[in-house]
């Protein structure tokens, strides 16, 4: 769609006002010499109501629009000055300096700037001539005093120029920053709204991960001991009892953690006992609950960052409910070793492994994932059908970690 012809309103009104002021003040003028002479000046009349309405509606099309408009309103100055009417002729110099501001850009309204002095030079010059009946003069006193003058003229012409430059160029740099902080205010608006969705999500992934890994934990458990419970209800009621009651513990567990997810939206461990310690009682339900032969190798854990302790724990916490589910093992080897730079954790099972061809499915390993990318970390899983699966986990031992996933972690895969 072609924008040549487009038009724009004069953006400050109280400059349009200023115009038609000047121009209703140059009118003014024109009344009174039409007085004195007797005749109605039409054509210096026109000149002031179309240079008004001009400035009523500004071309914002092509630059070609726009230097035939400017060089419109300059000719109709020329015109006015060739006619004789000399009053209005500084004034009307102004409209067009204030007009270009809005048209141009700074190369541009110097240069516009440049014809109206050289006009307004020779408009003064030819009003001197028909002062002296057209003749310059000749003593080379009164050619000094007319230099003078002209210069005088020039130099208060120039300065009013200037600060009407100034004037328009500080309006519109303010209007600028004011746009420019508008948008930067509704820019501003919609990327909060996109934080905050953001941050819904994230959330929303946290609660998620943490009632999988906490409340699927326990019922997990708690599914493999009533089915030990049942198979052995009718063969060994007394064994069939303990593991009831160990449903019954692991029950109320899982009740805790609901509650804890409902009510506070967290599902933070307590920070009460050592890590080491925590990890070992897990592994204690997890073995008196499946009857797994578990090694574990644990050092004593220095002062960690609760986000990291939090993501041991989860993590070590998952591994073992993923091999309660799927992996068919007898054995189970735990290791978490701990240096000045990293903390190395690995959960190795004897079980059937899995295909790595086949995208894993669920929330496991995802979750996993997710929450060594929290602390800057790496997972790798190595396995393979039949011979068992490998969790290997490498954190750093930072301060500093992001509160987002990083979409170009992912985890690792290899065969043992």
């Amino acid at each position: 769609m072609n924008t040549w012809w487009k038009i724009q309103p004069n953006p400050f009104r109280f400059l349009l006002l200023a115009e038609w002021i000047m121009l209703g003040s140059c009118g003014s003028l024109a009344v009174v010499e039409a007085f004195q002479k007797q005749t109605v000046p039409i054509e210096h009349i026109s000149i002031l109501v179309l240079l008004g309405s001009m400035g009523l509606a500004l071309p914002k099309g092509s630059l070609a629009v726009r230097i035939i408009y400017t060089s419109l309103q300059i000719s109709l100055i020329v015109l006015g000055t060739s006619l004789g009417y000399l009053h209005i002729l500084p004034t009307l110099y102004f409209i067009v300096v204030i007009r270009s501001c809005f048209l141009f850009k700074s190369i541009g309204r110097w240069i516009v700037t440049s014809i109206i002095m050289i006009l307004f030079l020779w408009s003064e010059i030819l009003s001197e001539m028909r002062y002296r009946g057209g003749v310059l003069p000749e003593l080379p006193e009164q050619q000094l005093q007319l230099i003078m003058h002209l210069m005088a003229q020039t130099l208060v012409f120039g300065l009013g120029i200037f600060f009407v430059l100034q004037l328009v160029n500080k309006l519109l740099a303010e209007r600028q920053i004011r746009q420019q902080l508008t948008l930067a205010h509704e820019q501003l608006q919609e990327y909060s709204a996109k934080i905050e969705d953001l941050a819904s999500v994230q959330e929303r992934n946290r609660i998620a991960r943490d009632i999988h890994d906490s409340l699927g934990h326990a019922l997990t458990s708690l599914n493999i001991q009533l089915q030990t419970a049942g198979k052995l209800w009718h063969k060994s009621p007394n064994q069939a009892h303990f593991f009831l009651a160990q449903a019954q513990k692991l029950g109320t567990i899982a009740m805790k953690e609901v509650r804890q997810s409902v009510g506070t939206l967290r599902a933070d461990r307590a920070n009460s006992q050592p890590l080491q310690l925590e990890i070992q009682a897990l592994i204690d339900n997890f073995r008196s609950g499946t009857g797994l032969n578990i090694r574990s190798k644990i050092v004593d854990c220095p002062q960690l960052s609760p986000q990291i302790e939090k993501t041991i724990y989860r993590i070590v916490q998952e591994a073992l409910t993923n091999i309660a589910k799927y992996a068919q093992a007898t054995e189970v080897e735990i290791e978490l070793e701990i240096t000045k730079e990293k903390i190395y954790l690995t959960v190795q099972d004897n079980g059937r492994g899995f295909d790595l061809n086949q995208q894993p499915k669920g929330f496991g390993l995802q979750g996993m994932q997710e929450r060594v990318n929290a602390v800057q970390g790496h997972l790798q899983i190595k396995t393979s059908p039949n011979f068992g699966c490998k969790v290997i986990v490498e954190i750093p031992r930072s301060k500093n970690y992001c509160s987002t996933v990083s979409r170009s972690q992912s985890i690792s895969f290899e065969y043992f």
